[in-house]
């Protein structure tokens, strides 16, 4: 048997879980309005806001941690960091595309759809990609996050989609029209 603790595998370690998505920002209090209402006003976890510089992050003005989920020793956090003295680049640059939170269902996606809407914040792209549906919106610092929910009551069903020819022919899926796919959806609850 080794003892080189770099032979441990993945399978012994189990899978890591997502902690953090951490955004940089000019617009503090803009940006900390909007993912509270985005989240169901949850309350700030931490909210650091002091004329002292922040010893491992100096250019941080301030820092706010919206917690999502907590299952110990697991959280998942939404991190705000304020930098007054950012530059937005002219053009897409590597880095990241889009977030994704999930909805337990369909009913609290659409829930969730409505109760943005009326706050004033709308999807700007919606879809049924086959396998869930999504709702895409532009924070005020324009990143793009995704809202979803799988479109099977079952975890067999949601994977043998993946297999099926439907989705083979077309792994995007298809724009649909928020309130009217909703409402075609509720339909076929009754």
């Amino acid at each position: 048997m080794s003892t080189d603790r770099t032979q441990t595998s993945t399978v012994e370690l189990g899978p890591l879980q997502m902690s953090e998505i951490i955004l940089h920002t000019m617009k503090f209090e803009e940006m900390r309005a909007w993912y509270r209402r985005l989240f169901g006003n949850v309350e700030p976890a931490t909210d650091v806001d002091s004329e002292k510089k922040l010893g491992f992050l100096p250019e941080v003005d301030r820092i706010c941690f919206l917690r999502l989920h907590f299952q110990y020793p697991y959280t998942q956090v939404l991190g705000l960091f304020e930098i007054k003295d950012l530059v937005k680049p002219a053009k897409p640059v590597p880095g990241l595309d889009h977030m994704q939170f999930r909805e337990a269902s369909l009913a609290k996606l659409f829930a969730r759809y409505e109760m943005l809407a009326a706050a004033g914040v709308m999807p700007f792209s919606t879809y049924n990609h086959g396998p869930a549906t999504s709702f895409y919106y532009r924070d005020p610092d324009d990143n793009v996050v995704e809202i979803s929910a799988v479109n099977f009551a079952t975890e067999t069903e949601y994977l043998a989609f993946f297999q099926s020819e439907e989705f083979k022919r077309n792994i995007e899926g298809f724009a649909v029209n928020a309130d009217d796919y909703i409402q075609a959806w509720r339909r076929k609850q009754v």
